[in-house]
């Protein structure tokens, strides 16, 4: 468990457009868009639960640990009860051509022998087709109907105390552009405007650089995260 004491004193608002950039050092950058629009929200009813339930899968997220089962298949029943009991649910849209531009850009390797097969007619033709849909949604404004879910946080509370962070997750292809840290932030920031100080992140250790970055650090109180692990049948 990690332990964070924010502060923020700006505006809070439910629906939001910003622009994050690529990083430099990034090997894809020079293929890809430098900036891309992304849509912050807020709001329950924005989030999608087929849609994120395939976030969890790309990025490879369990909700659940510990199944009955041991499936890592997300329960749609829980998934909608999770959302709609959490006190703050936060979700990033981006246009979907730029999400799939950068998914092709992460598999082309796994695809050139498929692209070889194709004729160069068809490649072309398969170019300007896309190009003409890029250019349609460039025009039309971001928002959660026509954007697709690229990033995902959540936290409960107990309305007074304490609160603990759940389910961060953004699409992996788009990761590195300061996503997750606004996700994070957002997150803090309402809890805050609460009066709530005592927020927890429940992490993997290769999770905890990027927790410390957004204002996290170790309980000063010591104390640890316990799972509970007995045997149902028991």
């Amino acid at each position: 468990m990690v332990f964070a004491v924010c502060v923020g004193n700006a505006s809070l608002v439910s629906m939001e457009l910003r622009w994050v950039r690529r990083s430099k050092c990034d090997d894809a950058a020079s293929a890809l868009p430098r900036s891309i629009p992304i849509f912050i929200s807020t709001l329950k009813k924005d989030v999608n639960l087929e849609e994120l339930r395939h976030l969890y899968s790309r990025c490879d997220h369990s909700c659940h640990r510990f199944s009955k089962n041991g499936s890592g298949i997300v329960d749609m029943k829980k998934l909608r009860t999770a959302i709609s009991r959490s006190d703050v649910v936060v979700s990033v849209f981006c246009k979907p051509h730029h999400a799939v531009l950068v998914e092709e850009s992460a598999s082309v390797n796994d695809d050139d022998a498929e692209e070889e097969s194709l004729s160069s007619d068809s490649r072309k033709q398969n170019k300007d087709e896309s190009s003409l849909g890029d250019m349609f949604q460039d025009v039309l404004p971001l928002n959660p109907t026509n954007g697709q879910l690229v990033g995902f946080g959540r936290a409960y509370s107990d309305y007074g105390l304490t609160a603990s962070v759940h389910d961060l997750m953004v699409l992996p292809s788009l990761q590195r552009m300061g996503i997750g840290k606004l996700i994070v932030n957002r997150i803090t920031r309402l809890l805050t405007s609460r009066d709530i100080y005592d927020i927890a992140a429940l992490c993997f250790e290769h999770e905890r650089p990027f927790f410390k970055a957004c204002g996290f650090a170790d309980d000063r109180m010591g104390s640890t995260t316990m799972m509970f692990t007995k045997s149902l049948e028991a």
